[in-house]
């Protein structure tokens, strides 16, 4: 019984983050569909699936055209403007103001982009003679905080949590931090399996 138990449980592992992925895809897929897909057979003068121009997947071509032209639209200095109007104006309403501020804060985590710069690279933190922690820092400097919070040789760190999002957030002297020979990407991987997932 210990073996097929021991089985049941490598299955279950091997196959959860595959159908877990597939699910989410399939998902969006979904939506797509929904969203632009009854557009769409209204425009192409579609009464019913089986007859016309439209074709299952075409909301999902459309839903991918679209993120691209929005993308594309904020690489300009009109889109830009928009966004952050749009974002102060969200700021205004309460409620919406968390909700938001928390999605976006999650999305951006998974922002390659986010993670490129001076700030933002993979570190040890000594917190004692004998233990170091993992984790990355935001802020190379404090001095434009004000005074309380640290100085010009201070540095945020996150310690993220292992196997859950989210963190403890530290603000230690810079020369308890030694930067690490780690893509953001790949220092992650180990902080949040617990060094289980090599890089």
């Amino acid at each position: 019984m210990t073996r097929i138990s021991r089985w049941f449980i490598n299955g279950l592992l091997a196959t959860l983050p595959i159908s877990i992925t597939l699910y989410v895809a399939w998902w969006i897929a979904a939506q797509a569909e929904g969203v632009f897909g009854g557009y769409l057979r209204s425009l192409l003068g579609v009464r019913s699936e089986a007859t016309g121009y439209y074709f299952y997947g075409l909301g999902l071509a459309c839903m991918i055209v679209f993120l691209v032209l929005v993308g594309l639209f904020l690489e300009f200095y009109l889109g830009r403007l928009l966004m952050t109007w749009g974002e102060a104006l969200l700021a205004r309403i309460p409620g919406v103001k968390q909700l938001y501020s928390s999605v976006k804060e999650i999305i951006d985590f998974f922002n390659p982009d986010r993670h490129r710069g001076a700030a933002n690279y993979m570190v040890s933190v000594t917190l004692l003679p004998d233990v170091r922690v993992l984790g990355y820092v935001t802020r190379d400097t404090l001095g434009s905080l004000g005074a309380g919070l640290g100085g010009d040789d201070d540095v945020v760190v996150i310690l993220p949590f292992c196997y859950q999002m989210g963190g403890n957030t530290i603000i230690v002297p810079r020369r308890l931090v030694r930067r690490l020979d780690l893509s953001f990407e790949d220092g992650m991987k180990l902080a949040l399996s617990g060094f289980v997932l090599s890089p």
